[in-house]
């Protein structure tokens, strides 16, 4: 008799075991919620009893429908830690790309320059510049092909609109599309050195032969990379001269002053600098982020 009520205990610890089993994989396959785990092993350490609790429990939230919805606790702290499991892949998407190509190990740096590259790089190209020193020759390998390419793209554009231009210099159409062509690139950081320069002296004579023919047609974004433009040939003087034409075309406009500043400290001319910033500060003009950066740390001086 006693054999036989042995034989039972070990007989209901192994089906209830077993029972603890099934459940923890069938509903971890089904949920991914890591809790099922917890139950299970209370199962085993309570056999009969949290079997049949589960059980009961299941049956009155499938007969009442008093099943929690998992899906509207968003707030919940222990679904976040349940449910979200860190995907590396995904976070690595949301760090910016310089650190990543700075900081990160081979591996990410190469993970990273191909999720960039899957994407519109227009707007990145002074970072896919930098990624071409990097000092992982693969790294280094993806951002000069895809540079390459762009570049190609690019030159391709620029030949077309040069021979369009060269047909007839008086169309405006055609100068504002190549100088708005020349403006995304520069614009870009993808250029430097002779490159650089070589496409500064383009767009320089394009705008000025745009004011010869349509000077209406000259904006303030013009104006403002003519200044850089002429201030980094050496042309100190015509730089000095579109940065006043751009205050004086554009009276109530933020970037006709910053024109003027940039050329006057770049020409040391310090009085006329802080009387600029001066003018600035008492014009009742809105400034962006920036204007008020330069007015807080020139004044603060």
């Amino acid at each position: 008799m006693r054999l036989n009520s042995e034989w039972i205990v070990w007989l209901v610890l192994i089906v209830n075991l077993l029972i603890a089993v099934i459940y923890m994989a069938v509903m971890y396959a089904r949920t991914k919620l890591r809790y099922v785990f917890l139950r299970g092993i209370i199962m085993i350490c309570c056999p009969v009893t949290a079997v049949c609790c589960y059980t009961l429990s299941w049956l009155l939230g499938k007969f009442f429908k008093t099943e929690v919805d998992y899906e509207n606790l968003s707030m919940d702290k222990t679904k976040k830690e349940f449910e979200q499991e860190i995907d590396k892949e995904t976070e690595m998407k949301k760090l910016p790309i310089e650190e990543v190509l700075t900081v990160s190990t081979t591996k990410d740096r190469r993970e990273a320059m191909i999720n960039l590259l899957k994407t519109d790089v227009s707007d990145s190209l002074s970072l896919i510049r930098k990624a071409v020193e990097n000092e992982d020759p693969e790294t280094a390998h993806y951002a000069a092909s895809a540079l390459t390419d762009v570049m190609g793209r690019f030159t391709a554009e620029v030949n077309q609109l040069q021979a369009a231009y060269d047909q007839d210099r008086t169309n405006r159409e055609i100068n504002e599309e190549y100088i708005d062509a020349l403006l995304r690139i520069l614009g870009s950081g993808a250029l430097f050195g002779v490159e650089e320069m070589m496409y500064l002296y383009i767009f320089t004579g394009l705008v000025e032969n745009l004011m010869q023919h349509h000077p209406d047609a000259v904006t303030s974004e013009h104006c403002s990379m003519m200044v850089k433009a002429l201030y980094k040939e050496g042309k100190s003087a015509e730089a000095e001269r579109w940065a006043e034409l751009s205050r004086e075309k554009w009276p109530d406009e933020e970037q006709g002053y910053l024109n003027l500043l940039y050329i006057k400290y770049n020409l040391d001319k310090n009085e006329e600098f802080y009387q600029c910033l001066k003018e600035l500060t008492g014009s009742g003009i809105p400034l962006s982020p920036r204007g008020l950066d330069i007015i807080r740390y020139w004044l603060a001086k």
